[in-house]
């Protein structure tokens, strides 16, 4: 079936929507030997070339979803004329696709990011940013009574937008150095390091260590990623509100119960 190019070109994790259509404003893109234009549908089996090299098309239920810890300070991208490694560096290469983050990490943060060659899942991800839950170690220098605490869970919940934390509670650290773990719904790194700052904390580190029900696998060292086995890529994609990759083991059980319900109809006299 057609579909508008920006989301075919999306879904197979060639680039972005916003991105596409720039490529396409260019003239980067021909269809079938014609310039593309904003707005046109396509389908797979069109001759796709960007800058003169023909894409890869792949379904977006051809879902591929990596972890990577990413360490603190690390670039996700490196600039031009920078020496620096970046994530983008360490990820595994794909030929005639690309990676595409999930929920970015600031720069100065590190821990869990993930990677995904899925366009819609991206997508769903950016809508659901603010109802799903991730969590935070944050090293934090000052007072961690309970009472303290507290106040800090209340003051994101008056915030504007309010900071929904659903948990927090000091894991560990010596004298006033010390580690405290944060579940929180609609905030990033970059948001808790504000609210706990204002509430007179100085933070010198956080670390995501779990992305909706993707948690930071402990055997995974900084620098290093791995992909999500189908189930745990299953479980992400059902938490931002997408159904079950084509080929996974769920839709591969619906589709078995649909035929052998049909071939009962059939030996009944049903009609289908």
């Amino acid at each position: 079936m057609a579909e508008r190019l920006q989301k075919l070109l999306s879904d197979s994790g060639i680039a972005s929507r916003r991105q596409v259509e720039a490529w396409i404003r260019a003239g980067r893109i021909t269809v079938n030997g014609e310039p593309a234009v904003i707005g046109q549908r396509a389908e797979a089996r069109d001759r796709i070339l960007i800058d003169g090299q023909r894409v890869r098309l792949h379904p977006s239920g051809e879902r591929r979803v990596l972890a990577y810890h990413r360490p603190p300070g690390e670039p996700l991208k490196a600039e031009p004329a920078s020496e620096a490694v970046s994530s983008y560096d360490r990820l595994p290469g794909i030929p005639g696709r690309r990676w595409l983050p999930l929920s970015p990490l600031a720069p100065i943060d590190g821990g869990l990011e993930l990677f995904t060659t899925d366009g819609a899942l991206r997508a769903a991800a950016g809508k659901r940013a603010h109802e799903l839950s991730s969590t935070y170690t944050v090293r934090v220098r000052g007072d961690t009574e309970r009472e303290r605490l507290n106040g800090v869970i209340a003051a994101g919940a008056a915030g504007e937008p309010p900071l929904a934390i659903d948990e927090l509670r000091v894991v560990g650290g010596e004298g006033r150095n010390v580690w405290i773990e944060v579940a929180v719904r609609g905030a990033r790194g970059r948001d808790l390091r504000a609210l706990l700052a204002s509430a007179g904390y100085e933070v010198s580190r956080v670390l995501r260590t779990r992305y909706g029900p993707v948690a930071l696998d402990p055997a995974l060292s900084r620098g290093e990623s791995r992909d999500l086995t189908e189930s745990e890529a299953a479980e992400l994609g059902a938490a931002l509100g997408l159904s079950p990759a084509r080929g996974s083991p769920d839709q591969a059980r619906n589709r078995s119960a649909s035929r052998h319900r049909r071939a009962a109809r059939r030996r009944r006299g049903d009609r289908p």
